[in-house]
């Protein structure tokens, strides 16, 4: 059968995850908004699409967004974050999660 996006993806809250953002995306988040950055879970292998609006009234003529997304594997980076200056490189794992 065909899985909804949510059982595809989930948004994950900043606080919630293990990285960092702009005090403002934080302050956003604790009064039930969202900023111009979010963060996507996929929860299972499939295709889905995310869309976004601006719900400001000024720009109510601004359509909505969509893009398709495609979650493949979970899988999990090694180191999960860094920060590297320009034209240096990084060596990093893709493990694939396991669950029970």
């Amino acid at each position: 059968g065909n899985a909804k996006g949510t059982d595809i993806l989930r948004f994950m809250s900043w606080k919630d995850s293990p990285y960092n953002t702009e005090p403002i995306l934080e302050k956003l988040e604790s009064q039930g908004s969202q900023g111009n950055k979010v963060l996507l879970e996929g929860i299972k292998t499939g295709s889905a699409k995310v869309s976004v609006k601006l719900v400001d009234a000024q720009h109510s003529s601004v359509p909505a967004a969509v893009e398709p997304l495609m979650v493949v594997a979970n899988l999990f980076l090694l180191p999960p974050a860094a920060n590297i200056i320009p034209c240096a490189s990084l060596d990093y794992t893709a493990n694939q999660f396991r669950g029970n």
